[in-house]
C-alpha cells in the first residue's frame, strides 16, 4: 500500500499532463484504492505489462516497482519512453533516465538519488501538528503497514498491552486496509477487555493516527520517515531482509531497530520497549527527529521527474 499511496501523492502533483495507472493483473488492492480517486486505471491482462504499459503511449513512465527487469525495462527504453524508477534495486533499474531510492543510503549521482532528502511527504503530514515531547509518556502507536501479512500488530500487541496496562499507557493499534486479520484482532480485543486500546482499521487519515503518540512500533517501510516528521521516537521490527536494509530506521534517527520480526524473540522486544520508556532516551531520539524536514522534498523530485520531458527522446522502434 506505501507503493499505492506514493504513486496517488505523485499523480496529484502532475496537472498539466494525462495522468494513467497501470496495475498488474495481481494488484486488486491498487485497482480499488486508486479507483475511489476517479484516475484512470489500466488492468494488465495475460499480456506481458511491458506491451500494457506501451498500448499507452506514454511520454514518461514512473515505475514503483521493487525490482524491474532488463527485459522490461529495455521494451520501454527502446519504445523512446522515459522512465523514472523508485526503489528500485533489479537489473532493470540501470537502464532508468532517474532512480529515486529514499529508503536506502548510496552514492548520489545525476541519475541516482538516495537517502532522505528525496522522501516524498504526502501533504496531509505537512499540515499536521508534530508532536512536542511529553515527559509523560501516555500513548503508544503499533502499525505495521497497508497489509501486515504475518499480524506483527497482534504478537507486539500481546506483548506490550501487559505492559501497558499496568502503567495506564494507552494502546493505539492502526491497520491498513490489506490487512487480513481484522475480524480475529476484534475478537481478541474484546477478550483482551482493555478500554486503553483502540483499534483502527483503514484509516484516510494517518498523520492524525500519529498526533498524539509519544512512542511508536513499527515496519521499517516508509512509514519510519512519516514518524520522524511527526517526532515519535519508535521501535522497528523489520518484515524481512529487504527491509532491515533501510537504515534510516537507526538510534542516529530516533529509531530503535530490534531487528527482522520472525529472528526476534518475544523477550527482545519487551526490553527494547521498557528501555523506551525511559524518558532520557526517548527525549535523546525525539531530538534528532526534531531537527529533520522533508516537507521541501516533494517538490524537488516532482521537478526532477517532469524535466525528463524537456529532455530531447531517446531513439524510438515503436
Amino acid at each position: 500500500m506505501g507503493h499505492v499511496f506514493r504513486a496517488l501523492m505523485l499523480a496529484h502533483e502532475i496537472t498539466n499532463h494525462k495522468v494513467s495507472f497501470v496495475c498488474t493483473r495481481e494488484s486488486e488492492l491498487a485497482v480499488e484504492s486508486i479507483a475511489r480517486k476517479d484516475y484512470k486505471i489500466v488492468r494488465q491482462g495475460q499480456e506481458d505489462l511491458a506491451d500494457t504499459v506501451l498500448a499507452l503511449r506514454p511520454d514518461l513512465v514512473i515505475n514503483d516497482i521493487l525490482n524491474t527487469t532488463t527485459a522490461y525495462m529495455k521494451r520501454l527504453t527502446n519504445a523512446g519512453v522515459r522512465c523514472v524508477n523508485f526503489e528500485d534495486e533489479g537489473p532493470g533499474a540501470s537502464l532508468a533516465r532517474l532512480v529515486i531510492n529514499a529508503l536506502y543510503e548510496g552514492k548520489n549521482t545525476d541519475r541516482i538519488c538516495c537517502g532522505p532528502e528525496f522522501f516524498c511527504l504526502r501533504d496531509e503530514f505537512v499540515n499536521a501538528a508534530r508532536n512536542p515531547f511529553r515527559p509523560e509518556l501516555r500513548t503508544v502507536l503499533i502499525t505495521f503497514g497497508g497489509t501486515d501479512l504475518n499480524d506483527c500488530s497482534r504478537r507486539v500487541l500481546d506483548i506490550i498491552e501487559p505492559i501497558c496496562r499496568g502503567y495506564g499507557i494507552a494502546i493505539r493499534l492502526v491497520a491498513g486496509p490489506g490487512y487480513a486479520h481484522k475480524e480475529a484482532m476484534e475478537e481478541h480485543l474484546k477478550k483482551l477487555d482493555n478500554p486503553l486500546v483502540t483499534f483502527t482499521w483503514a484509516t484516510n487519515v494517518m498523520s492524525r493516527m500519529m498526533e498524539g503518540a509519544d512512542l511508536a512500533i513499527c515496519s521499517a517501510g516508509r512509514t519510519v520517515y512519516e514518524l520522524a516528521h511527526m517526532r515519535i521516537p519508535s521501535m522497528v521490527l523489520a518484515h524481512h531482509e529487504r527491509e532491515a536494509r533501510h537504515t534510516f530506521a537507526r538510534p542516529r534517527h530516533g529509531f530503535a531497530f530490534v531487528g527482522i520480526m520472525d529472528r526476534v524473540s518475544d523477550g527482545r522486544i519487551r526490553n527494547t520497549f521498557l528501555a523506551m520508556l525511559k524518558n532520557p532516551r526517548r527525549q535523546r531520539f525525539w531530538q534528532r527527529q526534531a531537527d529533520m524536514d522533508f516537507t521541501v522534498n516533494k517538490g524537488r523530485v516532482v521537478r526532477r521527474m517532469l524535466g525528463l520531458l524537456n529532455e530531447r527522446p531517446q531513439e524510438t522502434e515503436r
